[in-house]
């Protein structure tokens, strides 16, 4: 169906589809619109999310109500009828001309029950998939429901050892599945959750997605972890409507032995700035990291941002079990009674492993006998083992005996952390660090330097103010010999633990979501958010080349020839 329509200036227009839709309103705008610039060959109603109406500029017509400018005739040629295919045909002799069509966009109900006349063509369709494409603003812009937030998250790093980043995801994941607000969570990245996990998958609002599924569109998608190369924030892009992703730390940032060469420490460092420049929101587990984030990347808005620190109520005095796993069987036949001195985490050497020996042998020379256990999984390439097998084997003191384990299972970690009658904790790197709370929980005391984020959360008083073996021992050697100094530092931790919970970061957490999506897409989505993982992944692999390899004295040539 058909009819004339005149412009305000005259233009003359022939309307197709249904004259119902073109209101006095709509026909002002048309009107308006088509004498606005005579390269304007049609005009289109279209359904679409955006509030109030958009013009939008389109490669054809579409929609259930389409304008045809008759008055283009003696330039495009007529229009041999009203047929679909003919008015095609016409539109498109229009654009080989350079002339335009123009969508008027609205959420209009009638609008959106009304049956097209004319498809969108495929470059339409695609571009509204394209972050940085005026179809996309228009036509994909996300509406969250109030008090009904779905939120997707990345559960990849849920790997088989829990270790801080590992309950970081699964308590997270436990307080969010009880928030009011919150309709769906869906996990994506596994086929199966680990055992420590799997409680997650029983609660109603929990649902693990399998990997050859697409899962609906969710108003977020959260990275409760360091997002790197392996990671695909492309993809995410289809996953929610938002992405937000958790800085956990820059240790791997400021560390270059904590990657393969100096290369591709560079790339690394560079991925992490474009990663935060192309999420719409960044939390971080403390002020300390948000603080360092913003430094580093000075261009991020700030209102992005938001330093939330982690709970710490997810252990209980209950969870230490009376006997250890088989996993400590040797440790516990080695230790045969005796008490023992705990340094707890994987041998990175940020966790001064190796300077824990010497505090510890420090405090045996102070008259206190004891053991020390070294617990945590070996890193390669850039551990402390070697300094640490080398204090070990220099080690003569028969007040103490030195232990090493692996890896060790939740339970046999809280049988150490409750058993242990102080814990060591020297590490002078961290985004958060759960350790000294937790073992507070199940009863044990613990040393660590007072700084940055343990400063921030723990808020604890006479701790070592630096990394020096004598404060620490003279700490140390208080916390095995003086009641009182062990009830005033478990009761100061334990003080923090109380005003830190899951429940208090999961609520935090999901207004920050809603908040997140009340705003417009980071305007550097378009471009980073594409492209950051893609570009890491190629310039890796160049780095890790022979032929690069090979180059790398010519390279430095240049660099010194350049600075001369």
């Amino acid at each position: 169906m058909s009819e004339e329509l005149r412009s305000r200036r005259g233009r003359r227009l022939t309307v197709i589809g249904d004259p119902a839709l073109l209101t006095m309103e709509r026909m002002d705008e048309f009107s308006a619109r088509i004498d606005s610039d005579p390269r304007i060959a049609s005009l289109s109603l279209v359904s679409g999310p955006a509030r109030p109406p958009t013009w939008l500029r389109a490669t054809t017509a579409s929609g259930p109500l389409v304008a045809i400018a008759t008055d283009l005739v003696d330039l495009v040629g007529p229009m041999a009828s009203t047929d679909p295919d003919d008015v095609g045909d016409w539109l498109r002799r229009a654009s080989e001309r350079g002339l335009w069509h123009d969508w008027w966009v609205t959420d209009h109900a009638d609008v959106a029950h009304a049956e097209a006349v004319l498809g969108p063509s495929e470059v339409d369709l695609l571009e509204a998939d394209d972050r940085g494409s005026a179809q996309h603003a228009a036509l994909r812009r996300h509406r969250t429901r109030p008090g009904r937030l779905t939120v997707t998250v990345d559960v990849t790093w849920l790997g088989p050892h829990e270790t801080g980043a590992q309950v970081l995801t699964t308590a997270a994941v436990g307080a969010l599945a009880h928030q009011r607000g919150i309709e769906a969570i869906r996990l994506v990245g596994l086929a199966e959750l680990p055992g420590y996990a799997a409680h997650l998958a029983d609660r109603p609002t929990v649902e693990v997605v399998a990997p050859d599924v697409e899962p609906p569109l969710s108003d977020v998608v959260w990275y409760p972890n360091q997002i790197d190369a392996r990671s695909n924030i492309a993809a995410a892009r289809h996953l929610g409507a938002r992405v937000v992703t958790t800085y956990l730390d820059l240790i791997a940032y400021d560390i270059e032995r904590y990657h393969g060469s100096r290369d591709a420490w560079l790339v690394y460092r560079a991925l992490q700035r474009r990663i935060a420049l192309s999420v719409d929101g960044i939390t971080t587990i403390s002020a300390d990291v948000a603080d360092r984030l913003m430094a580093e990347v000075p261009r991020l808005d700030a209102e992005r941002v938001l330093a939330l620190p982690l709970g710490l109520d997810h252990v209980s005095r209950e969870a230490a079990p009376d006997e250890p796993g088989s996993d400590l069987a040797e440790v516990v036949r080695g230790l045969g009674g005796r008490r023992f001195v705990l340094v707890l985490g994987n041998d990175f050497v940020h966790k001064n492993r190796d300077f824990a020996i010497k505090v510890w042998q420090e405090a045996l020379r102070a008259g206190q006998p004891c053991d020390l256990v070294l617990a945590g999984l070996h890193v390669r390439s850039s551990s402390s083992k070697a300094s640490e097998d080398d204090l070990s084997a220099r080690h003569l003191d028969l007040r103490g005996r030195l232990h090493t384990v692996g890896h060790v299972d939740s339970a046999s970690r809280a049988w150490l952390l409750a058993n242990a009658t102080a814990v060591l904790y020297p590490s002078s790197a961290e985004g958060f660090g759960f350790v000294p709370y937790e073992a507070a929980v199940l009863g044990t005391p613990s040393t660590f330097t007072d700084f940055g984020p343990l400063h921030e959360v723990s808020g604890v008083r006479g701790l070592p103010a630096s990394w020096s073996v004598d404060a620490y021992a003279t700490d140390l050697v208080a916390l095995l010999s003086d009641e009182h100094a062990r009830a005033d530092r478990l009761d100061q931790l334990l003080a923090a633990v109380r005003r830190s919970t899951w429940d208090g970061f999961a609520a935090g957490l999901a207004d920050f979501f809603t908040r997140i999506s009340s705003l417009p897409e980071v305007p550097t989505s378009a471009v980073g958010a594409d492209t950051a993982a893609a570009d890491a992944a190629a310039l890796s692999a160049v780095l890790s080349s022979r032929t690069w390899r090979a180059t790398a004295p010519l390279r430095r040539l240049g660099r010194r020839v350049r600075r001369g």
